[in-house]
């Protein structure tokens, strides 16, 4: 092996195609990007993506402000006006990006159907800007499913929002019916070995606060039965808390880890005393930051790092497995 060979594959750059039996994906992510709040993560994310493959938007990408949910023009101003800096021209010229998005995408502060009823235009604005390229099975949403690694890697890219009800509405949801049913009959029939499920607001954090998914246990349940139950590794990437943290439950044998990274460019607010009996470190981050996800397969096994990523480029957390 040359010495250019061994560098670039020790620091992980060299590219996947040219190594036999290896596969390495990296994938970046993160969520809460209020630019007018702070803005000095953005060289240290810029540098990160040119060595990323992809990089997830996980939702309050654009705070609509001022009733901007209000019509899809207004939307679109907003986008324009959050992405349209040099800072973020340069952040979206490299990589490849998908997005899902969370309550201050779609309008109102933890809007759902009971409380607001403009998701149409929004999401029309969400479309046009993010440009989806995956199929989409509802025409009223984006959720869907990408693959990477030639079919090893699995995305799922789901709508918290669109089919949100009160959560102690009867039979209380957040992903909807038909949504759970594409997702769970799309995962049982997926061959992929690692399953990615992004999602705006928390899974496996089991305090019962503000849009945690424990506010719904039902439905909480249900999805980690599903991923259990999964062929291959699953690994939920979410946002929303304006904290970060890393999350992992065994179910069935079967691990299941969550990393939730909070905020980009926003307010940060720790929840260092929060009861999640799942966190995997003491306390959760309290400054901006994004995550990284580093997929190395060699042969039958799958390595995986997962990491939240301050403005220095230091890792707040980490967790391998």
């Amino acid at each position: 092996m040359n010495w250019k060979y061994s560098i670039l594959t020790a620091l992980g750059l060299f590219s996947t195609s040219c190594v036999t039996d290896e596969t390495i994906v990296t994938i970046g992510f993160g969520s809460c990007n209020e630019p007018t709040q702070t803005d000095h993560l953005l060289p240290t994310l810029s540098s990160a993506l040119d060595t990323l493959d992809t990089y997830i938007w996980l939702g309050d990408n654009i705070y609509l402000q001022d009733n901007q949910w209000d019509s899809y023009k207004s939307t679109m101003e907003r986008y324009n006006e959050v992405f349209g800096s040099p800072s973020f021209q340069e952040i979206l010229s490299k990589s490849n990006h998908l997005a899902i998005w969370d309550d201050h995408d779609a309008g109102p502060n933890d809007c759902d159907l009971s409380t607001f009823d403009g998701f149409a235009s929004t999401m029309q604005a969400f479309k046009d800007f993010w440009q989806p390229n995956y199929t989409q099975p509802d025409s009223n949403s984006y959720y869907g499913r990408t693959t990477l690694a030639e079919g090893k890697i699995d995305i799922y890219l789901l709508d918290n929002r669109s089919f949100r009800t009160d959560k102690d509405s009867f039979h209380a949801t957040v992903f909807g019916v038909e949504q759970l049913s594409w997702f769970h009959e799309t995962l049982q029939q997926s061959t992929a070995e690692v399953h990615l499920i992004c999602m705006g607001g928390q899974l496996l954090n089991t305090a019962q606060v503000f849009e945690n998914m424990s506010n719904y246990p039902a439905e909480r349940e249900l999805l980690l039965q599903w991923l259990s139950e999964a062929p291959g590794a699953p690994i939920v990437l979410t946002g929303d808390r304006h904290s970060g943290e890393i999350n992992a439950i065994e179910i069935n044998g079967k691990k299941i880890v969550e990393a939730c990274a909070s905020p980009i460019t926003a307010n940060a607010h720790p929840h260092h005393e929060e009861e999640n009996t799942t966190r995997v470190h003491i306390g959760t981050t309290d400054t901006q930051h994004f995550g990284t996800l580093r997929l190395h397969k060699t042969k039958a096994d799958w390595n995986i790092n997962v990491s939240l990523i301050d403005v220095h480029g230091d890792e707040l957390f980490q967790y391998k497995y």
